[in-house]
């Protein structure tokens, strides 16, 4: 199966190291190992070809790639590999792709063909929709498209077509289902497969014949994938109901992982009720959901209060509550993590929030921070002479 490999040219230091908490995960093996797992697992992979003196690489590796959001995009759609652009293999893929700027991205399909390149640091946002604007380029429906819009149906063109359109990204459903009505033994060993892999979603008729064929394909397949597969699909029906606004789809999501992998359960459903209620813009219940995880699931995670607190800046900035609630818990980051990001998130939202002696006092914390942890602080010295002009 062709699939695409990504790859980053980004600085981090170490090579083949798991990301931070909760960020990107790191494929640990050589070029051709990722390119061979991204054929078996039907992903695309994601490399992070770095240089060790890159500014621009170092603070996308330190600030974007540890982000829950990134990671959680990255890991469902690469396999994710970083390689440095002056050792190794990293010098054969430079030469290869001709790469002369830094951070620079890379798109290649398992073949070893350049299918996507971007340039230049991101922020997180416009970083995962680089990814996904990548996973558009490549088209492997070839021909069968015309074929099947022509009328033809055989068995052979419908199992084709469908695992095209999912390699392509592309509804697969409707053909799957297809292919499926031709087939007499739905439970041999190549259909199984077939009903695993093209169980894209949660709330398809495939994910039920997923869930009751679960022993055999899990005698043909290991239990970890299996679980990979049910969460994949419930993660797709949220994206769903998202883009249908739809809570209905939503539940279906939750109820799903409750019922076929129980021990994720709890903290898929948290993570899908805050994607659906900040996307949809549903500032009361965004906060309440985002409230109960910051006490149960993330009491004392200093990451997690300044993630869920800056994001109520950008998302929510205009309204009090939001903001006095991200006011609340980016105190708590900056006390709990006692790092200089932690308390600029809190300079930046107490000077949202009018407080700017305050907001003074927290920016001085983070230049004193920024000094110990050899950071730069030009931006930090901006801000604290911003406030004090207007004092």
């Amino acid at each position: 199966m062709r699939l695409l490999v990504l790859i980053g040219i980004m600085a981090f230091s170490g090579l083949f190291t798991t990301a931070q908490a909760e960020g990107i995960e790191f494929f640990k093996g050589t070029w051709k190992e990722a390119l061979a797992e991204a054929e078996r697992t039907n992903k695309l992979v994601f490399v992070d070809a770095y240089t060790s003196w890159c500014g621009p690489c170092k603070r996308m590796a330190k600030e974007i790639f540890p982000l829950k959001d990134v990671g959680e995009f990255y890991n469902a759609n690469f396999i994710n590999m970083k390689m440095d652009m002056e050792k190794g293999e990293g010098r054969t893929v430079r030469s290869k792709y001709n790469v002369n700027a830094f951070p620079t991205f890379l798109f290649v399909d398992h073949s070893g063909k350049l299918q996507y390149m971007s340039k230049g640091g991101k922020p997180a946002d416009r970083f995962i929709g680089m990814g996904k604007t990548a996973l558009t380029k490549v088209d492997y429906t070839g021909d069968y498209t015309d074929r099947y819009e022509e009328g033809e149906r055989d068995e052979e063109l419908l199992y084709n077509y469908a695992y095209a359109l999912m390699k392509s990204n592309k509804p697969s459903l409707k053909v799957a289902n297809e292919y499926l009505q031709t087939q007499e033994d739905k439970t041999s060993d190549k259909n199984l497969k077939f009903i695993m892999d093209l169980a894209t979603e949660s709330d398809s008729r495939i994910f039920t014949m997923f869930m009751k064929n679960r022993a055999k394909i899990e005698a043909m397949r290991d239990g970890a994938s299996v679980n990979d597969k049910i969460e994949a699909a419930c993660k797709k029906t949220v994206d769903k109901a998202i883009e249908y606004k739809s809570t209905d789809l939503l539940a279906e999501a939750k109820e799903n992982m409750n019922q076929h992998y129980p021990s994720q359960a709890e903290a898929f459903g948290v993570d899908s009720d805050m994607a659906f209620f900040k996307a949809t813009g549903d500032q009361a219940n965004y906060l309440k959901v985002c409230d109960k995880y910051l006490k149960k699931t993330a009491k004392n995670n200093a990451a997690a209060h300044n993630r869920i607190a800056s994001s109520l800046l950008s998302d929510f900035g205009e309204d009090s509550k939001a903001m006095a609630k991200a006011e609340s818990w980016a105190k708590k980051a900056a006390e709990f993590g006692g790092l200089s990001e932690y308390n600029m998130t809190y300079a930046n939202i107490l000077y949202a929030n009018g407080k700017k002696q305050q907001a003074l006092n927290a920016a001085k914390t983070a230049a004193d921070l920024a000094k110990a942890e050899n950071k730069k602080q030009g931006k930090i010295m901006a801000f604290i002479k911003k406030i004090e002009s207007e004092l």
